[in-house]
This record gives C-alpha cells, sequence and structure tokens, in this order.
C-alpha cells in the first residue's frame, strides 16, 4: 500500500470518526433541547450559525470563570473538512466548529484513479470555522488570540501560478494514484525501489509527488513553466491565505518523496529522476514551532474578525505528526493507536540520518514510514494494518444476521477467556500492508474445533487485531520495540474500538502494557497543533505538557494471566502468515470481484 493510502488514510478515518462523534455527542439539536424556553443569546447565536452553514460546533465549560483567556486558535484542514478551535494554555477547548468540504472528484483528464479538490473549498471553511469559533467565544467567554496555527492533509500537488490573475488549478490529493507508470519510470531512474525507499524513507508508488510531477511533465510540459511556488499541504495553502507566505514543514515534506532523511529537499534525487525544473518551485521548510508570519488585514477581514490582524501564525507540522503530538506521543517513549476500520501504531523514535550508498539498499520494513518530527533528534514512525475494525464489522454481520451493537458483541464474548480455546484469527481481510506487504493474503481461523462457539470467533477476531497491531508495533523499532522502555509507557488509544470496554483490555493483554483510551479524540489534530503553538509562546517546554492536553477517559491495566497466555501466542501467530503465502497467492486466482 502507498503512503498516501496509510498515511493520510488513517487521518481520514480519523477524520470520519471525528465528524460523527461531534454531530452525535455534539450536535445543536442536543444542545437545543437542554432548554424548551426561549432561546437565550447564546442559543440565538448558535441556532443562526447552524441554520446558516453547514457547520457543527462545541462549546465546553473548561474554566468558564476565567476571564481574559489566552487562547490559541487552532486549525486542521482535512480532506472532509476544516475543524478549527480556540485552545487555552492549559489544553482546554473552550469553542470548536468543523465545516465539511465538497468530497473530492476525479479529473476529466487522469481518469477515476484520480483525486482532486478545489483549495478555495478549503479556505471558505477556514473561514466559517474561524467566525464561528470567534463569535461563540465572544458569548460565552472572554479571552485574547495569541496565535493561530495551522496544520492539515499532506502529500499534494499544488501550482501557485506565476500569473495572479490566473486561476489555480485544482489540488492534486495524496490519495491521487493517476502515476503508477511514471512510479515505475521514477523508481528505475532512481536506481531502485528498495533504494529510493531508504532515501525517503518511505516507499513511494503512484501518489507519491515525485511521480505525480512526472505525471505533469508528461500531460502538460507548461506546468512547472506558469507555476510561481509549489505547495505540498493543504495547511500550506490555507498559511499562504493568511499571510502571504510560501512555507511547509518537514513532516509534510517528508511524505512527497522530495526529501531525504535530514529532511531537507534530495536535489540530486531530483535531478537524477528528471526533476530539477521543480527545485526552485518548492516551499521553504520552515519550523513547525516559530511562526512564519501574521495574519494580514486582508485575511482578518476575510476572516471576520479584524482583532486577528497581526497575531503570529505558526506552520504547524502535517496532520499525521500533530495527531501524534495530541495524542501523547509526541516525545520518546509514548505510543497512541487508532482502533478504527482500519488501524494503526504511530510514536515519536530517535533520528539516525545516514544515507545508504546505492550498491547497498536498506531494507525497510513494508508499511512503516518516518516522518520529520519538530524535534531535530526525533522522527515520527506510523505503522499501519489494513483493516483492523472492519474485521470485527464483517465477522458480527456475518455470524449473527441483522443488526448487532458493540455492546451487544462485548456482552457475547466479555466471559470468553484469553486465547478462546487455542483459536487464532488472521487479520488480512482485505490484504496486509505492515508489517508484511501482500494484497492476496486473506482473514482466516486457524484452530477451529467441534467445541468452538461464536463468541469465541468473535473474541478471536477482536484478538487478531490486537496481535496485527503488536506486530505493526514492533516493526516501528525493527522488531525490538518490546525490549525496550517503551513497553513501560501506557498506550494511547483512541477510534471507535475504544469504545468498547473488552477491546481495550485484550489490547492491554497483548501488549502487556497499561492501556489509556483518551477522551474527546476528535481533538487530537487541533490540540497537536496548539501544543507547537504553545512551545512556542511560553506555554510549556515539552511536547508533551500536563493539564488537560491529553485527558484520559479510562485506564485498562494488563491481567498477569493474560499477557502469559497471548505472550505464548503471539509467536504462533507471527510465524502463520509464513506458512500461508503461497497458498493466499494460489487462492487468489480464484478471486473475482462480485457481479
Amino acid at each position: 500500500m502507498l503512503l498516501a493510502g496509510i498515511i493520510n488514510k488513517q487521518v481520514s478515518d480519523l477524520c470520519l470518526q471525528q465528524q460523527q462523534q461531534h454531530h452525535q455527542l455534539h450536535g445543536h439539536n442536543k444542545f437545543l433541547t437542554q432548554n424548551r424556553s426561549t432561546p437565550n443569546k447564546r442559543q440565538q447565536l448558535m441556532i443562526c450559525c447552524c441554520s446558516s452553514r453547514n457547520v457543527m460546533m462545541r462549546a465546553q465549560a473548561c474554566n468558564t470563570k476565567t476571564k481574559n483567556k489566552e487562547w490559541v486558535l487552532a486549525i486542521d484542514v482535512g480532506t472532509g473538512g476544516t475543524k478549527a478551535a480556540l485552545i487555552t494554555s492549559q489544553g482546554c477547548v473552550s469553542t470548536s466548529a468543523f465545516s465539511a468540504h465538497p468530497p473530492p472528484s476525479p479529473s476529466c483528464l487522469a481518469g477515476t484513479a484520480s483525486a482532486e479538490q478545489e483549495m478555495e473549498r478549503w479556505w471558505d471553511a477556514t473561514v466559517e470555522v474561524v467566525k464561528t469559533c470567534m463569535a461563540m467565544a465572544a458569548v460565552n467567554h472572554s479571552g485574547t488570540v495569541r496565535a493561530l496555527t495551522v496544520t492539515g492533509q499532506m502529500q499534494n500537488v499544488i501550482l501557485l501560478p506565476q500569473n495572479k490573475l490566473e486561476l489555480a488549478p485544482p489540488a492534486i490529493l495524496y490519495s491521487d494514484a493517476r502515476a503508477v507508470a511514471e512510479a515505475t519510470e521514477i523508481a528505475r531512474l532512481a536506481g531502485g525501489a528498495d533504494y529510493l525507499a531508504s532515501v525517503s524513507g518511505s516507499h513511494q508508488g503512484a501518489t507519491s509527488v515525485l511521480s505525480k510531477l512526472r505525471w505533469l511533465d508528461k500531460h502538460d510540459s507548461n506546468a512547472a513553466q506558469h507555476c510561481q511556488t509549489l505547495l505540498l499541504g493543504g495547511h500550506d495553502y490555507v498559511v499562504w491565505k493568511l499571510c502571504g507566505v510560501c512555507v511547509t514543514d518537514s513532516t509534510t515534506a517528508s511524505t512527497t518523496g522530495l526529501t531525504d532523511l535530514s529532511f531537507k529537499y534530495a536535489t540530486g534525487l531530483m535531478h537524477d529522476v528528471g526533476l530539477g525544473h521543480w527545485i526552485d518551485k518548492l516551499p521553504l521548510i520552515h519550523p513547525p514551532n516559530i511562526p512564519c508570519g501574521e495574519v494580514s488585514a486582508w485575511a482578518a477581514e476575510e476572516l471576520g474578525n479584524v482583532s486577528l490582524q497581526g497575531v503570529p501564525v505558526v506552520h504547524c507540522c502535517g496532520d499525521a505528526g500533530a495527531c501524534t503530538l495530541g495524542a501523547g506521543a509526541g516525545v520518546l517513549g509514548n505510543l497512541y493507536a487508532y482502533l478504527g476500520t482500519s488501524g494503526w501504531v504511530a510514536g515519536s523514535f530517535q533520528h539516525s540520518a545516514g544515507l545508504p550508498p546505492k550498491a547497498k539498499p536498506m531494507p525497510r520494513p513494508s508499511g512503516v514510514f518516518t516522518l520529520g518530527h519538530p524535534e531535530s533528534s526525533l522522527v515520527f514512525k506510523t505503522g499501519s494494518i489494513m483493516t483492523a475494525g472492519g474485521n470485527l464489522a464483517w465477522a458480527a454481520s456475518t455470524g449473527y444476521p441483522g443488526s448487532v451493537s458493540m455492546k451487544q458483541i462485548d456482552s457475547l464474548v466479555k466471559l470468553e477467556r484469553a486465547g478462546c480455546g487455542g483459536l487464532l484469527y488472521l487479520p488480512y481481510l482485505n490484504g496486509e500492508r505492515c508489517p508484511f506487504e501482500d494484497g492476496n493474503a486473506r482473514a482466516c481461523f486457524i484452530g477451529i474445533s467441534a467445541s468452538t462457539t461464536r463468541e469465541q470467533m468473535l473474541r478471536a477476531v477482536m484478538e487478531g487485531v490486537a496481535f496485527a497491531l503488536r506486530s505493526s508495533c514492533d516493526a516501528l523499532a525493527g522488531g525490538e520495540l518490546h525490549d525496550s522502555d517503551t513497553r513501560c509507557a501506557p498506550l494511547r488509544l483512541v477510534g471507535g474500538g475504544a469504545r468498547s470496554p473488552v477491546w481495550p483490555s485484550i489490547m492491554a493483554g497483548v501488549f502487556g502494557q497499561t492501556v489509556e483510551v483518551l477522551m474527546d479524540p476528535q481533538e487530537v489534530g487541533v490540540k497537536g497543533a496548539a501544543i507547537l503553538a504553545g512551545q512556542w509562546l511560553g506555554w510549556h517546554s515539552t511536547l508533551s505538557p500536563g493539564g488537560n492536553w491529553v485527558q484520559k477517559e479510562q485506564t485498562y491495566n494488563p491481567s498477569p494471566n493474560d499477557v502469559k497466555i497471548y505472550d505464548e501466542m503471539y509467536p504462533i501467530y507471527t510465524k502463520v502468515y509464513d506458512g500461508l503465502r503461497d497458498t493466499f497467492h494460489d487462492l487468489s486466482a480464484f478471486q473475482r470481484p462480485s457481479l
């Protein structure tokens, strides 16, 4: 699976969950039913905002008696929509708002594998959510915005034209896979796919910016000539609109294939693959915890708040990094896991930036990606499995006709013992990508007997997903993660699966460490962005501040008996795929798409 299909799909999954939770838990309908009397000023404001725009909003009573608050206004420019939040020095979200974007659409020139989006819709959504947040704050709070910080989607191709009167083309998104042939050509010109991965830190494919630029050169020979600046992320564009500077960050740049492991542009590589003419179009890689400019008078007027003019703008790291920071995994030794339809484990690791000789490319575990970090001595690493909660959804719908809720599943499996009597489940429902990449791999149960129950099979599915996440976790540090101090720190957990009381307990047993389910996972991106701005403001000196920055909802401690069972089963789990690899390949010839 290509980088875009992993890192940004991960964040897209998290954003979808955020939208759903935001609407379900904090929607205006719930608010309106709390008081059926005549709406007060605050209620009238919310009714007005909700009816005039497709904006979901949230207000929290966090130190509401404190006057003259200091805030960071944090913005997260996603694929599905843009979010803004006012966050205090203690990590409290005073207000937040979300506005959806029109979905990406294919290019008429590039076909159905392409995905494009109009950048101005990102700006329109930014204007809406900032206006909403500031209006709610004016009613409920008294305070000052000390800085504005922006994170967002990464690995895009955004061409700002030389001619300021010329309309910019739509952004080519991270998920755009039009450049399949070009990816093969890039790998050959670079000296091989493995060498390219060892230089850039990640495997590069059709969604790589390298491949997309080569596609543009083939199909629009004037693209580079007409381009003033090439931007690489949704937040790059919004920052440009806010203060007129063209910058990116090392996290975003390192998703593109354009940088080496020093997180500087790999100009030699770009020349080797015939893209040297794009080098002077690249944006400056700016530190993500230092302002890059100030909100202009024009932007402040657009945002409907002239008081924002002159406010420092911090171009934060891309959304994968911001989510890691917001989940409390921005420092060495902390990890977090996402347990939704897909799943991943991510954290911060020591940076070793040696470049390999071409004759001896350094192999990299499949599905593990190394990204730039705000601390130069560290890197973000993420390992993503193809399908996590999707396995349980399939098992529940197949084994139990009709609708089965997570609560019902929990009640069915909670009395089953760890290990399910020697039943294993391989969660390769849609293939796998970490710690190995195999599109032919398929899910299966191993160890079914005449006494196996449906309840055991459901629990085995949950355990199999936990084993897969542990194997992904081990791959982050070359298989040595669980021999390090990292196992002593709590594993932070977000995603729909974290709402189950059983699954986090299974995760604790499989990982052999305490699991902390985070409160309000929909805020991790904006909180991560605000942590960096707060560091510059002097609110804290660390990327893992105290206060309310990372709040846990519930803690699950591992059962020693469960840890013993899972530690004995895990090596068996990791060996099974090797024995079935050829079988999966042979069976793939009989698999046909459903008509």
